[in-house]
């Protein structure tokens, strides 16, 4: 029994010579920095969910006002207060608001 278990610690001694030769360890303050990053990129992922929710939703909103408005506009009885350079205007807005919430979320994207 004595020189099975000798056998047995001398091939795992070997085993792990032939891994320690083979690899190398990185050092412990690259995986720390490595570690820190991962940790720091995670909370800010975390913190910008609601943000990324909410440029969403306005992304949203407006494409609906937006439909809504050449819906109206298209409409047989237009609402009375309505003129046509509102209108155009308001559309004018809300174009520029789905850009913008457009560009906001292509941008928070990349930065990831």
């Amino acid at each position: 029994m004595n020189r099975q278990e000798d056998r047995l610690r001398d091939a795992l001694r070997g085993y792990a010579a032939r891994i320690a030769a083979s690899h190398t360890v990185p050092p412990a303050s690259g995986v720390w920095l490595r570690a820190e990053r991962r940790r720091r990129r995670l909370a800010i992922e975390r913190a910008e969910r609601p943000l990324r929710i909410m440029q969403a939703l306005g992304l949203v909103c407006a494409m609906i006002a937006a439909g809504w408005l050449l819906i109206q506009a298209g409409s047989v009885h237009p609402l009375p207060s309505f003129g046509t350079v509102v209108l155009v205007s308001t559309f004018a807005s809300l174009l520029l608001v789905v850009a913008g919430c457009w560009a906001m979320v292509l941008a928070s994207r990349r930065s990831l």
